[in-house]
């Protein structure tokens, strides 16, 4: 793989696990990985936004770790802004992976750049990650705690790959 410098987190609506994942992750790139995230570009969409706002949620566990998620604005996912990824990573096949991969199916190269998180970060199987928001807010932050994992273990991974090339 090529050196990875703009990341997208796909879901469905963009109001909470890719918002999560993008907010977490500049987190991330300004605390804890300062020097080797410094070129990273993290955003997120969705296959379609239902909100304009991130979920309450998402929300309430990003301020409980002080990240706030002031001036985010949902939008859908567009062929310029696949265009600008080097790497694209959803939470579930079938609602996000699949419908990105047949939406824009005319796009080259898109199969290398698209990923389910936990098939990126490593994990062996059970890559699907549910969508939270209308679970009570134990397992919604559960969800989140997951996503988490898997960011760190892309993150991870990303800079190993980027230290390769």
């Amino acid at each position: 793989m090529a050196k990875i410098k703009n990341i997208l987190f796909l879901c469905s609506g963009n109001s909470c696990r890719s918002v999560f994942a993008e907010y977490y992750a500049k987190w991330l790139k300004n605390t804890s990985y300062k020097n080797n995230l410094r070129e990273i570009n993290f955003d997120s969409a969705g296959i379609r936004h239902y909100f304009e706002t991130p979920r309450e949620g998402t929300i309430n566990y990003l301020n409980s770790k002080g990240i706030s998620v002031e001036g985010f604005v949902a939008k859908d996912i567009t062929e310029e802004l696949i265009n600008k990824q080097d790497l694209i990573l959803g939470f579930e096949a079938r609602y996000h992976v699949r419908k990105l991969k047949r939406k824009f199916k005319h796009i080259e190269n898109l199969d290398g750049k698209v990923f389910m998180l936990l098939e990126f970060a490593g994990q062996e199987d059970n890559w699907e990650i549910e969508d939270p928001i209308h679970l009570p807010s134990e397992e919604y932050n559960k969800i989140l705690q997951v996503i988490e994992v898997g960011i760190n273990k892309s993150i991870e991974k990303i800079i190993k790959i980027n230290k390769s090339e």
